[in-house]
């Protein structure tokens, strides 16, 4: 066999190879993007674009120490709303990107956005994102979308 026979075939054999193997390390890597990670929401999201626009609103999205939640590990979580903390269970089908999230306790907010957010996180049946964000998506494609969070409680 010559040497540009040989390129020819193994060439393109092995930048298959290169690509399938960088493929399976990213799908390893993804659970990573959760545990040991806090996720503090940015905004929800429908059809229509984000839902809340308003500056009281976001004021309110912004403040410390509420709207997140945090992937304890491989299988809990604990998070808080504006004035309810809450905690779960979770479990995650990396290849599907399907994801499933249960409360262990009712969790009973007053406030609207607090409300939109304990509904969100109930009917989240899949997930998309990296290290720079991470949205949380129901059945119909609304979506929670997240930013890394380090609370002053860590």
């Amino acid at each position: 066999m010559t040497s540009s026979l040989i390129r020819k075939i193994l060439f393109p054999l092995f930048v298959v190879c290169i690509g399938l193997m960088a493929g399976a390390c990213n799908e390893e890597d993804d659970i990573s993007i959760f545990v040991g990670r806090t996720w503090k929401v940015s905004n929800f999201f429908g059809p229509a674009g984000a839902v809340y626009t308003k500056t009281e609103d976001l004021d309110v999205l912004t403040k410390a120490n509420c709207f997140y939640i945090k992937f304890e590990s491989s299988t809990t979580f604990t998070g808080r709303t504006l004035n309810k903390a809450f905690s779960g269970t979770w479990s995650v089908d990396l290849k599907t990107r399907r994801i499933s999230l249960r409360f262990n306790n009712a969790v009973s907010p007053t406030d609207a956005i607090s409300k939109q957010m304990v509904k969100s996180v109930m009917e989240t049946v899949s997930y998309r994102g990296d290290y720079k964000y991470l949205n949380l998506v129901d059945k119909d494609g609304a979506y929670i979308l997240f930013h890394p969070y380090k609370n002053e409680s860590e």
